[in-house]
């Protein structure tokens, strides 16, 4: 998997990462620039066979966003295991330019996720992303329990793999395939095309809950499909939507700079994180929404993931009904009801697929644009199902909202009820458990008597 021979006979160039690095946190992104452009950087990856991506100028900005590849690609590039299928179709002025960042603002130059990430062609000309990261992290764990996987495990799995680790002072390189973002895009045509995606990316999170990981980022930003082109013109890939048609795209999910990694005999079951590890931009779903004092990562991933197929697929619930009881059970608030990443991928394997199986190449529209931005705790994905249908699946069904949890919902978006409801709702628990103690070890002594 690695693209080195080791490192007798390499050059000693060295490498200076002088620039904050927090995962999950923002940074300087023109300090992440000038590192990846330095003429010294550049040495040390091409001391190790790889070739760094050339950044592009950007007539609006003192740096570019933007690169593409130093050795121009010459023809259109087919899918070997890891390795992506890439086109030159999608762009005839910049082919495979990859960008580095959705938003440019000016602001994006202070403080942004971006410039972590930088993009190279290994001495076979394959492209790849490098990441840094910090070493004695989560992320650096699991980046090295995923290198020590097959390639056969991590391609059934749906997970990007690790081809090499480049150790550096205080950091490692993490060097993974170029894979392509917008993975829904185009928008499948037919229903196998969808459930494809689903099925993907409820084994990739199911094989790292297995694992003990959770990945606390579940978006669609977070995945990635086995085809790339111009970041700027996917929307309209003819190409992609070719090799969708045929069967040929692969997803992966990835990034995990939020992400922890318990040990293996660690309780999943568990384990809890404070409320307040909920919020920013991983915060997708309702868990925490109450004033909960804590929450716990793997349920909350679960709820992410169902949330995400709300957005892009509740609205198959109409002509498809078994996703309604699907989508409910993925992101209940009724936590201990939940699907787990393992029920989830039992249910759509055993039930959905099965149910399924002789509709999948039916046509499917993407969701009306107005609607994508509705909350899945609100949507009904009911509304239309046969009434036997709705019956039979009652016990999946999701109560609407008591007006109850949209006050407490409503006193903990202020800047009073964010934190102290939880240290209300701690208290009260703590003061229970006491109690609850404190009685059982006074029945005990009397029944001693």
């Amino acid at each position: 998997m690695s693209n080195q021979s080791g490192d007798s006979g390499m050059k000693k160039s060295s490498i200076r990462i002088d620039f904050s690095l927090v995962p999950g946190k923002p940074g300087i992104f023109i300090e992440r620039a000038a590192f990846w452009d330095s003429p010294t950087t550049a040495q040390w990856f091409k001391d190790r066979g790889y070739i760094l991506y050339r950044r592009l100028e950007d007539e609006n900005y003192d740096i570019g966003f933007d690169s593409v590849p130093s050795i121009a690609p010459t023809a259109w590039g087919q899918a070997e295991y890891p390795y992506a299928h890439y086109d030159l179709e999608s762009s005839d002025e910049v082919p495979l330019r990859v960008s580095d960042t959705e938003v440019h603002e000016s602001e994006a130059l202070k403080l942004s996720i971006s410039g972590k990430v930088f993009f190279a062609q290994d001495s076979l000309n394959r492209h790849v992303a490098i990441k840094i990261v910090r070493a004695d992290t989560d992320e650096l764990k699991i980046f090295d329990f995923l290198k020590l996987q097959s390639l056969a495990t991590l391609e059934e799995n749906c997970v990007i793999p690790v081809l090499d680790i480049l150790p550096a002072d205080g950091f490692s390189f993490v060097v993974t395939p170029r894979w392509g973002t917008l993975v829904e895009t185009p928008f499948p045509q037919r229903l196998r095309g969808a459930m494809t995606m689903i099925h993907s990316m409820l084994k990739g999170l199911n094989f790292l809950h297995k694992h003990n990981i959770a990945h606390r980022d579940i978006k669609a930003g977070n995945f990635l499909v086995n085809h790339f082109g111009d970041d700027y013109r996917l929307s309209g890939s003819t190409v992609r939507d070719d090799l969708r048609s045929k069967g040929l795209l692969s997803y992966a999910l990835f990034d995990f700079d939020h992400s922890v990694m318990l040990p293996p005999e660690g309780d999943r079951t568990q384990y809890r994180l404070p409320y307040y590890e909920s919020w920013g931009t991983i915060n997708v779903v309702t868990d925490t929404a109450q004033g909960e004092h804590d929450f716990n990562p793997f349920v909350f991933d679960v709820g992410a993931l169902g949330r995400l197929f709300c957005v892009r697929f509740q609205h198959l619930s109409r002509e498809i009904p078994i996703f309604a009881p699907f989508l409910d059970k993925l992101t209940t608030r009724k936590l201990e009801s939940r699907f787990t990443a393992a029920e989830a991928l039992h249910f759509f394997e055993e039930v959905m697929l099965q149910s399924l199986k002789t509709e999948l190449d039916r046509p499917i529209d993407p969701e009306d644009p107005t609607m994508l931005g509705y909350p899945y705790y609100e949507y009904d994905r009911w509304a239309t199902v046969p009434s036997d249908f709705a019956k039979k699946w009652a016990h999946c069904r999701e109560p609407l909202l008591p007006w109850t949890i949209r006050l407490l919902r409503k006193i903990c978006r202020t800047s009073w009820g964010c934190h102290n409801v939880p240290r209300i709702r701690l208290f009260f628990f703590r003061s229970f458990v006491f109690l609850r103690r404190l009685t059982s070890c006074f029945f005990g002594l009397q029944a001693k008597k």
